[in-house]
Parts: C-alpha cells; structure tokens; sequence
C-alpha cells in the first residue's frame, strides 16, 4: 500500500539525517562488522571540532529515531556526547541513566548532557555522582555501595539502548587523560590499550584487557552486552585504531563515524 501511494505521489519520503551521509559507504561498513546500520559522515572539515559537531548532529537524529516510548536510555562520557544532547530536540517518553561517573574535573558536563536529554524525553533521570576513575579499589568499591549510586548502577541492567563515544589512547580520550595525571597511563599503554567504550578497556584486536573494571564506576563489560541497542559515536583525528578495535569487540550495533575513519577500518 505504501509502494501504491508513492507511485501515486500520495507519499513522500525524506530522510531525517543530514545530507552529509555516504550512503554506500554507510552500508559497506555495516556489512564488513556485521552491524545492524552504520552512519558515515562527512564533515565539512577534518579538524577535530568540525569532525565532533558533524558526529553529534547526526547521533542526535539518529537517538531520536531509534528511542521508543518508556524506554530505558544509557548515556556515556565524552565532549561529543555533550555536545550531541544540544541536538535532541524531540524523543518520546523515557528514562535517562548516566552510565559512567564523571570523566572531567568539570563534572558538571556529565550531568548536562544526561539533563538535556531528560528535560526532552520528560522522564525520569539516574545521574551517577562520582568520579569515572578511582586510584584506589577499596574506595570505588565504597562508592559504588552509596545507595543513589547503587541504584543507578543497578538500573543499567534495564537499559534498551545505549549511547557511547569511543576513547581513543593516549590523545582522544578523557580516561587516558584522567590515568595520565595519575601516573598510571604508561603502564596501561605498554600492556596495549589503545581504546575504552564505557568502562571497557581494549587491545588493538578488541578484546577486552580486565585490568582496571575493578576501579571504574559505571556500567560492566557484561551489562553493556546485554543491551538490545548499542550506539558508538566515535571518529576524527587519533579514533582510527580505537575505532577498530572498538568494531572488533562485537559491543556495537549501530554506529557513527566520519569518512576519513570508516575508509581507514574497511583497508584494515
């Protein structure tokens, strides 16, 4: 019926995203990692703030098509997410829930993404007041026992869908930044951690390296991979091996990256 209507002109389709997609390199990059839809982007630029604001417009739109109503929603870290949530203008009815602690000594910008959104979806929000990384175990895990902070981290285990950005090591990434003023970043680097998606540290081949789940407050490797709807927003200049490895984990389903990134991965 809706073919019948179109070729009566009755009906019109228009795409919501912008006119910076790659249609056929979206979808070889969807059939090379098995994923169920890819977003190639090109920006205007390839400098990385043009690069971050072309990748926020266009996981702005892409959130707001694929949240249902009453659904569960996890936001990561990262100033492309941020800057994403300025893009959401219209989602229907859902709870937000802050996936991991604050990354930057701003931790306002964690809680401005996760209210802008909430403000939006006009549901309820499950911010996570702490720091991303804590040096010592026994304190994270003391934190992580608080009752708000207990209750959030629980509510991870009911997410629908989740948005992360993908931290790429040593330069594009704000845990890499938060273990290089710690002293700890060398020797993370020299075991071969080249990237982080949520709380998941990995290698070049994008296994996950279990070397600091017990010291970061947010969502787990095994609650991530059980959400039905993984977005990774993640490109620009010091992404590329990240965004592989990333790909390689098999912990995204839907993703959006630049041009320049997509074409590095499928020659990989």
């Amino acid at each position: 019926m809706i073919q019948r209507a179109k070729d009566d002109g009755l009906v019109e389709v228009r795409t919501r995203l912008p006119g910076s997609i790659d249609g056929p390199l979206s979808g070889r990059l969807a059939s090379a990692f098995g994923l169920s839809s890819a977003f190639v982007v090109r920006p205007q630029s390839d400098q990385t703030d043009r690069v971050r604001a072309a990748l926020a417009e266009v996981g702005a739109h892409v959130l707001q098509d694929l949240i249902r109503e009453d659904d569960v929603v996890g936001l990561g870290p990262g100033r492309t997410l941020l800057e994403m949530s300025r893009y959401v203008t219209d989602a229907p009815n859902c709870d937000m829930v802050q996936l991991t602690g604050s990354a930057t000594t701003a931790s306002a910008d964690s809680l401005r993404a996760i209210s802008a959104i909430t403000q939006v979806a006009r549901g309820r929000m499950f911010p996570l007041h702490a720091p991303f990384f804590i040096t010592d175990t026994a304190a994270a895990r003391a934190i992580a026992a608080q009752p708000l902070i207990r209750q959030t981290l629980q509510r991870m285990d009911r997410l629908d869908l989740a948005v992360l950005s993908i931290g790429g090591w040593p330069d594009a990434s704000l845990l890499a930044g938060m273990l290089r003023d710690s002293g700890d970043l060398d020797d993370f680097m020299a075991r071969g951690a080249v990237a982080e998606f949520g709380t998941t540290v990995l290698d070049a081949e994008g296994r996950e390296m279990d070397v600091l789940s017990e010291r970061l407050i947010g969502i787990s490797t095994a609650q991530l991979r059980r959400v039905p709807v993984k977005i990774a927003i993640g490109g620009g200049p010091g992404k590329s091996t990240a965004l592989m490895a990333t790909l390689r984990s098999g912990l995204v389903d839907v993703l959006v990256t630049d041009a320049q990134s997509a074409r590095h991965v499928l020659g990989a």
